[in-house]
């Protein structure tokens, strides 16, 4: 008898632990690193903890008040599961193509999370997502850099004087501000062009054919770059013909600005 009542003791003790919420915080906050620039990572954590505790108020309970034996097995079931995830590398459901965001779930193990787990995992992958300011800035800082790269493998070290004759002071510099360049980067951020989507039903075209552009963008040759012409791969980041013409007609005649310059 005294051994069952001991059981019984045990089985109601509640423990505090890393909630649900938390590892798919974690797990969000370690791919969006994995793709973009974080600059605050404990405050994306934090935005991401309070969106998915939103969804899944169990997640506070775990954490504050603590959860029962059995419950807390579950639970570490579950968030074990997300933590072989990360150690992994596994990000697909997070920064993955649209594609692969869609059919992403919750791992086998945090179904004893209930009928809100996918939920609760959707409002992590939400809350982790670049802002779309911050994609236009990467969109266009890689172009340039490439650009850069591109111009002084075809014509050697360029001199300080040539950037300040184009009205900057290097390469990138020159290039960010270039008509139809710059032109672009002002109406991607003034107009959201690249703003994350809340409901993967309702895609952003132009932010999945940038990131898809920048994910794949080291197959991009010098040629594709200067031609004058978008190459196919980064079409898809243009909500119109006029941006995308004009984008890469800006680029054509920094080359030969700069060609000009050189010689």
């Amino acid at each position: 008898m005294r051994s069952l009542i001991w059981t019984l003791i045990v089985g109601c003790a509640t423990e505090t632990q890393t909630s649900y919420c938390e590892a798919l915080c974690d797990w969000g906050t370690t791919c969006a690193q994995d793709e973009y620039a974080v600059s605050d990572p404990d405050t994306l954590y934090a935005d991401c903890l309070s969106q998915t505790e939103a969804e899944d108020d169990g997640c506070t309970k775990a954490s504050d008040e603590g959860v029962n034996a059995a419950r807390g097995a579950l639970l570490t079931e579950c968030t074990d599961a997300i933590q072989s995830r990360i150690s992994d590398g596994e990000c697909d459901g997070f920064t993955g193509s649209i594609d692969d965001q869609k059919l992403a779930t919750t791992p086998g193990a945090c179904a004893t999370e209930g009928v809100d787990a996918q939920a609760t995992f959707n409002a992590a992958r939400n809350a982790i997502k670049e802002p779309g300011a911050q994609l236009c800035g990467r969109f266009i800082l890689t172009y340039c850099e490439a650009v850069d790269a591109c111009l002084i493998s075809e014509l050697g070290d360029i001199p300080d004087e040539v950037w300040t004759q184009l009205g900057g002071t290097n390469g990138v510099d020159v290039c960010q501000g270039a008509s139809g360049v710059s032109d672009f980067a002002n109406t991607c951020v003034g107009d959201d062009l690249y703003a994350a989507e809340q409901d993967l039903t309702d895609v952003n075209i132009a932010r999945q054919g940038a990131r898809e552009c920048l994910d794949g963008f080291d197959q991009l040759t010098c040629s594709d770059l200067l031609s004058g012409d978008l190459p196919p791969l980064c079409a898809a980041s243009f909500t119109s013909t006029e941006q995308a013409t004009g984008f890469a007609t800006g680029l054509f005649d920094l080359t030969e600005a700069v060609r000009d310059a050189v010689q």
